[in-house]
């Protein structure tokens, strides 16, 4: 059964994560007062990619071609080993804890700077140089709340956590977890590339994570697109599932009660959308400088979290 479930998750990860985009941008054109295009509109976009040829800058090696695809098999695998539709590990979750998971993020997020650089692009360079800087904060403030929640259930297990959350009204509502999960949402804008961090426009002041597919034509950046819309997915879910909704993931094998939790997740993940989309329609965005502001507020969040741990007796 945890094999079969593995492939569902698998499964409602690689076909849903284009849908969650595709309805963040309808909602920010409503938001607008604009038709838009329809929420299938990202199906229809990697179809239209799939089919085209395949460019490379004649100055890039085979590394820059081969990595979307590398970029596609690390987020399927991290799909294999995170809470997203049961609160009970599956076949391959043992296989990493939380660093270990933020571990395979980072090697993704380095893949796509290097070939960036391997591009010789300069716009490519401008994202990478771009991402570097914010990533070497916002990775280290990632791993930090990640302690924390170690620290909180004595694991650095996210199925565990889940539980813990999920069954202690005490911890659920404790000033750590609170304030951990209020830096780790200041991260997730940072890394779904949402406002007021990231403009989603081909201006170069706005440009970060959309310079580094800057080169990619064709199947490659259907993949490279997929990986990101993944990404985006997986972390929406994490949050939701770990750290601010955890209640309902099922902690016991139930075919049924699995199947209906996937309904569940998909309607928080709307609302998270929905939020998502009301930053991006109401808040303008800051110059390249006020990042490190923003992240140093997310760095504060967590770190008033391990100081009320720490000061209501809980390292004791």
């Amino acid at each position: 059964m945890l094999l079969f479930l593995s492939v569902v998750q698998l499964l409602f990860v690689l076909a849903l994560s284009p849908l969650i985009v595709g309805i963040l941008k309808r909602a920010e054109e409503r938001l607008e007062s604009r038709i838009g295009a329809p929420i299938l509109q990202t199906y229809f976009d990697l179809a239209k990619l799939f089919r085209r040829e395949s460019l490379r800058a004649a100055s890039a090696s085979s590394f820059f071609t081969a990595v979307p695809y590398v970029l596609f098999g690390l987020y399927l695998f991290l799909t294999l080993v995170l809470p997203i539709i049961t609160a009970f590990p599956l076949t391959f979750g043992p296989t990493v804890d939380f660093i270990g998971g933020g571990l395979v993020f980072g090697a993704a997020a380095t893949l796509k700077k290097i070939a960036a650089l391997d591009s010789r692009s300069n716009f490519s360079h401008l994202g990478a140089s771009r991402n570097a800087a914010i990533g070497a904060l916002s990775d280290v403030i990632l791993v930090f709340v990640f302690i924390m929640l170690g620290v909180l259930s004595k694991t650095n297990n996210p199925y565990v956590i889940n539980n813990i959350l999920q069954t202690s009204a005490s911890w659920y509502l404790s000033l750590l977890h609170w304030f951990v999960a209020s830096a780790f949402f200041m991260i997730l804008i940072v890394e779904t590339g949402q406002l007021p961090v990231e403009s989603h426009s081909t201006a170069e002041l706005g440009m970060i994570d959309q310079a580094l597919s800057f080169e990619y034509s064709g199947p490659e950046l259907a993949l490279y697109q997929w990986a990101g819309y993944m990404k985006q997915f997986i972390l929406m879910s994490v949050f939701l599932n770990v750290f601010v909704v955890p209640f309902w993931v099922p902690m016991k094998p139930n075919l049924v009660g699995v199947a209906i939790y996937m309904l569940i997740h998909v309607g928080k993940l709307v609302v998270l959308t929905g939020v998502f989309a009301l930053l991006n329609a109401t808040v303008s965005k800051y110059k390249l400088y006020k990042n490190f502001d923003f992240l140093a507020v997310a760095f504060a969040l967590a770190f008033l979290g391990s100081i009320a741990f720490y000061a209501a007796g809980g390292g004791a």
